[in-house]
């Protein structure tokens, strides 16, 4: 499953560094914690967190929790992004609604195999 949300992973950060790249950002699209233009930039947000994941390898090092964490915040941004599709997302075949369901799967199929903890609400 690792390995799956990992992959999953490299179709957000994409869309968002094809995004940052369209602005031509001075510090080459990576987020600079010290830049007073990356704080003002609209994408900071999504440029730190595409910044947080470069370093692909490292991700194998990382808790699956953060794995997951990170793929709800990918779906987050992939929905966000393709907002204006209006697609019926239960049914469309495009790149992005497709992904969408595949990461939403993943993450649910993550979260069945958590075990019990008393402090999470139950659905």
């Amino acid at each position: 499953m690792r390995r799956q949300m990992i992959e999953a992973l490299i179709y957000p950060r994409l869309l968002i560094l094809k995004m940052i790249d369209a602005r031509e950002c001075p510090h080459d699209n990576l987020f600079e914690a010290t830049s007073e233009r990356c704080h003002q930039c609209d994408m900071n947000r999504e440029c730190h967190w595409a910044t947080c994941l470069n370093d692909f390898s490292d991700l194998v090092e990382k808790p699956e929790h953060t794995l997951s964490a990170s793929l709800r915040y990918g779906v987050r941004l992939v929905e966000t992004y393709h907002n204006e599709l209006r697609h019926d997302a239960t049914t469309c075949t495009c790149e992005p609604c497709s992904w969408i369901r595949d990461a939403q799967r993943l993450i649910e199929a993550f979260e069945e195999n958590l075990a019990p903890n008393r402090y999470r609400p139950a659905h």
